[in-house]
């Protein structure tokens, strides 16, 4: 009871409530049982006198351009959800379970997948510290296709929006521009503000998993041209592996077969003979085969190598919880034990009186 007093007593001086009824009637106009109100106040004015928080847009709250974080995003084009409210809660929830009201009017809810075509649910990725694999899931932004990078949530709550990873951060590099990634992410700790996570081990691990399958994705995409979105095909003045090993195929970075340059009447023989000699052997085959066989083993053992670390990295941090656990449990033995020593001293004076 004094802990609710005490609770009431601090409600009343840090708010712009001034009497306990007044913050009953706030509690009171909550239509449901149960359920949130949030009230802002107090809030700075700018040099210029405007309000940190633009309310003049109907039925929303919006970040004015000058407050925006834009450290994640490298264009000039920032997704609405970075400066609208009720665009962000509306996107908020993998699978929406619950109503948001923003000034007075209902959010409607726009789960991410629906903004996307052309999805891919095969893909996945297994942490040592869970039991099962986690789906991970791709597509291209059929609203615009300069907000891409992943989503990621965290027990159906999203905490990080368009985080570019991988090929992604490449500025030359336009092959998965267009492209989003959605991961539930219940194997990492998000940090105390809800908007990013802690950057352990395991973070950094999923991070460059994720990578890795959105280059697969994007490949697959890029190589498949009949089903694929129509888009800007621009590569990087250094080739990745997979494009060099086509163009030591023959092939172009598509997939197809370059034209053969055609030869002028003039031209002698010898150089026809070398170009002929170009064309791949048995032995050339043979030889990619290994090479592929023995990346395909030191991609294999790198993930091993990092999966041990993540598990480590778990390990010393149950180690850790234990250890606080261990501590307060001592802290409490002691408290308790001093209130058993005030209670005794209590009973032997009134044995004395």
């Amino acid at each position: 009871m004094w802990e609710n007093r005490a609770s009431l007593r601090d409600i009343l001086e840090h708010s712009p409530f001034n009497t306990e009824e007044a913050l009953l009637t706030e509690l009171y106009a909550i239509e449901s049982t149960s359920g949130t109100k949030i009230i802002i106040w107090n809030l700075r004015r700018t040099s210029e006198g405007n309000m940190e928080l633009d309310f003049t847009t109907e039925n929303d709250i919006r970040i004015p351009g000058d407050d925006l974080d834009t450290s994640d995003i490298s264009d000039t084009s920032v997704p609405e959800s970075n400066t609208s409210l009720r665009a962000y809660c509306s996107i908020l929830y993998l699978k929406p379970s619950m109503q948001i009201n923003i000034r007075g009017q209902r959010v409607e809810n726009c789960p991410i997948y629906e903004s996307l075509d052309y999805i891919d649910r095969s893909y996945s990725y297994k942490p040592k510290t869970v039991k099962q694999k986690i789906c991970i899931t791709f597509g291209y932004n059929k609203k615009s296709k300069e907000h891409y990078g992943l989503m990621m949530y965290y027990h159906n709550r999203l905490i990080k929006a368009y985080r570019r990873v991988g090929c992604q951060l490449k500025a030359k590099n336009k092959r998965s521009i267009g492209v989003i990634g959605v991961i539930e992410c219940n194997h990492l700790k998000p940090t105390h503000n809800k908007q990013d996570f802690d950057n352990t081990d395991t973070y950094r691990n999923t991070i460059q998993n994720v990578a890795s399958k959105l280059r697969e994705y994007s490949l697959k995409r890029r190589n498949n041209p009949g089903d694929n979105e129509p888009i800007e095909e621009t590569y990087d003045e250094r080739p990745d592996e997979d494009d060099q090993l086509q163009e030591t195929s023959g092939e172009g970075p598509s997939g197809k077969k370059r034209p053969r340059p055609n030869c002028d009447e003039g031209e002698s023989e010898m150089h026809m003979s070398l170009r002929s000699s170009a064309a791949p052997t048995h032995e050339n085959v043979e030889i990619r085969g290994e090479r592929d066989r023995l990346l395909e083993a030191n991609r294999s053992l790198t993930q091993e190598k990092q999966d041990q670390a993540a598990q480590i990295d778990e390990l010393n941090l149950k180690v850790a919880q234990l250890e606080g656990e261990k501590a307060s449990l001592s802290e409490e033995c002691k408290q308790k034990t001093d209130r058993l020593e005030q209670v005794k001293n209590g009973m032997d004076a009134l044995w004395k009186k």
